[in-house]
């Protein structure tokens, strides 16, 4: 088992689990081991799914993040920074389609902190969340605390994590 990704939640399919998010979301925000390192020098930053995780190989990638304030333009910059939140190959249409699942009534906002913020803390966590004036929230500026929040453990097939495991020994 190891703890929930930004891509795992973008990937579920089963109902019950959508479902059981959705009220996750409704009562706090699901805290991902995905996490963001920001640049405080401009707007790259590297994004790593399955931090610090034992059971499954981290996985990076390092792309440009725009500054979002809850509204967002659709256009390439926003597309390469969410396939690569999200570890997925789908194009912004689909992507904001398939996160439509979580709240198909609910306008998405996209949270990523200011350059002036990101000098002060370069290291954020990614959560998902609904928020009250109807929306929901993929949340990049989010600074670690141990009062709030919900996360969730994920099944991971044993082939992949015996294989993980083997490569430590040697």
């Amino acid at each position: 088992m190891k703890m929930i990704s930004a891509p795992d939640i973008y990937k579920v399919a089963n109902k019950a689990i959508i479902e059981s998010l959705k009220k996750d979301f409704e009562e706090s925000w699901e805290v991902t081991s995905t996490q963001i390192i920001y640049n405080k020098d401009n707007l790259t930053a590297e994004i790593i799914h399955n931090v610090d995780s034992k059971v499954v190989k981290p996985k990076k990638y390092k792309v440009k993040v725009p500054i979002l304030e809850g509204s967002f333009k659709q256009d390439s910059e926003t597309e390469k920074y969410l396939q690569a939140l999200f570890d997925t190959k789908d194009n912004l249409t689909k992507i904001l389609k398939v996160l439509k699942k979580f709240g198909k009534d609910r306008q998405l906002r996209l949270w990523t902190p200011t350059q002036s913020l990101r000098k002060d803390r370069q290291v954020r966590s990614v959560l998902l969340y609904f928020v009250g004036f109807g929306g929901f929230s993929v949340d990049g500026d989010y600074w670690f605390d141990y009062n709030y929040g919900l996360s969730r453990g994920v099944i991971v097939d044993s082939a992949k994590q015996s294989k993980k495991l083997r490569g430590k020994r040697k």
